[in-house]
């Protein structure tokens, strides 16, 4: 098996941070509509207690919180405590995206951004029928505007057939505006399989299945300042506040604080974690009917930001965005968001001075189109020339976690990592489509997790 494989490079590497790509997904690798600040949840305790368990994950993220609920389903005895920086759950990228089920596009085929991506898409349809969760499978077009974009869009469409994405189609600008009568475009890619939900809500309904088994706890308050751990004694976790949480086995799902957290956990410095702030303006409700599918432009293949983008909402509002500029915070949702500690980190990078260098007019365009309303909604006026200024309203900003390595190139796929003890995995890297992905995502951890941690003949609790 590729995962045996895989794994098999992990243990006989260094336990002490080997960074590791997952392997086809098969290593066994939105904000809240009305409280875009995340939602507390039902069984969410703040501070901790006495109590000792098998696995501690850190992060309650969408990530963190579906592989919680794996582990309890697929261990029948597991004791798993999830701690969240926040008071709330899903406070920061699950619940600050444009909500969109991506169908698996524009990955690379063979990676496992690209399998997990379709497989988790599947199975997320399903998840959201059975919970009765909002979800609408819309479509999307991707539209080429510009003769130049006319060759990356039959790229596209390639890799997403590698994909076995379904339903694929290259349109003709009559069959565009049979679909879209306010788009224009030369030709676009239409994905009828893409959809939208709200992934808070999504986040949430994982935290009650987990809270359910009865052997799942979520400590809320709880900022990780230290971990120290080895063999003998198992993993402990400290929290500011002099709060403390004891297991045998710790997941790090940390996203934009995954760099942070998995050198705490004995991880490599690296890679480094840039924050991208993206900001979401709406459509007043007057004009909301101006389009009633995802409308994405052609993206530059070198980035994975997809550009500015319609996107229609589960509540019936419609987003324009978002742009990707730089912040000089981790969690910097406003332009004028400054931090202290994460600004002399990225001031003192090397890769993140090698991305801005290779890349000057870019980064000035994301800042500009930042400050300037005009020219971001004129992004989306190329392909729907009907939009006018006007017709929009400042909406909220999401932080985007963008992984990149020392020579400054981004890294495009899931990345695992083994920390202290080799009682740690590290999810170093989960970037979009990682909501889409999040159930395929945590089979994939678990999966990882049997092998790094040798779960395979563990049906009993083991804790220390």
């Amino acid at each position: 098996m590729v995962a045996n494989r895989v794994v098999k490079r992990i243990i006989s590497g260094h336990f002490h941070a080997s960074l590791t790509p997952l392997k086809n997904g098969k290593l066994g690798g939105t904000r809240l509509m009305s409280a875009p600040a995340g939602k507390r949840a039902a069984g969410v305790v703040d501070g901790t207690n006495d109590e000792k368990f098998d696995v501690a994950i850190i992060g309650g993220g969408i990530v963190g919180l579906a592989t919680a609920r794996e582990i309890v389903n697929r261990f029948s005895n597991a004791r798993v405590i999830v701690v969240e920086k926040e008071k709330n759950l899903v406070p920061h990228q699950t619940s600050h995206n444009s909500g969109v089920i991506h169908a698996g596009i524009y990955y690379e085929p063979g990676s496992d951004m690209a399998y997990l991506c379709v497989e988790g898409a599947r199975r997320l349809y399903e998840y959201c029928e059975k919970k009765g969760l909002p979800c609408k499978r819309v479509g999307k077009l991707i539209v080429a505007t510009r003769e130049e974009e006319l060759t990356v869009l039959q790229y596209y469409y390639e890799r997403a057939k590698a994909n076995k994405v379904q339903g694929l189609e290259i349109l003709r600008p009559d069959q565009i505006r049979d679909l879209e009568p306010n788009i224009q475009a030369l030709q676009a890619l239409h994905s009828p399989n893409t959809g939208i939900t709200d992934y808070a809500q999504v986040g949430l309904s994982y935290s009650k299945d987990f809270l359910a088994s009865g052997r799942g706890k979520i400590h809320s308050g709880f900022e990780v300042i230290a971990i120290e751990g080895d063999e003998k004694r198992g993993i402990e976790i400290y929290g500011k506040g002099s709060k403390m949480v004891k297991s045998r086995w710790l997941i790090t799902c940390a996203g934009l604080q995954s760099d942070y957290v998995g050198y705490m956990a004995g991880g490599k410095k690296g890679p480094t974690v840039l924050p991208f702030r993206g900001t979401y303006h709406e459509l007043k409700p007057e004009v909301r009917n101006i389009i009633t599918r995802n409308i994405y432009p052609v993206p530059d293949p070198k980035f994975p930001m997809v550009g500015v983008h319609l996107t229609p909402r589960v509540d019936g509002s419609v987003l324009i965005g978002p742009n990707a500029a730089l912040s000089l915070a981790k969690e910097g949702y406003r332009f004028r968001d400054f931090n202290l500690k994460d600004s002399l980190k990225f001031a003192s990078n090397k890769g993140l001075w090698k991305l801005v260098l290779r890349n000057p007019g870019i980064v000035l365009q994301e800042v500009w189109r930042d400050i300037n309303t005009k020219a971001f909604v004129r992004e989306a006026q190329r392909y729907c020339p009907t939009l006018k200024l006007d017709d929009t309203a400042y909406g909220w900003s999401g932080v985007h976690a963008v992984a990149i390595d020392d020579d400054g190139k981004i890294i495009g796929d899931f990345l695992f990592e083994v920390g202290k003890a080799g009682l740690v995995l590290n999810v170093r890297n989960a970037p979009s489509p990682a909501c889409t992905a999040s159930l395929a995502i945590a089979t994939a951890i678990v999966d990882q997790a049997v092998n790094t941690f040798d779960w395979k003949n563990w049906r009993h609790s083991t804790v220390v």
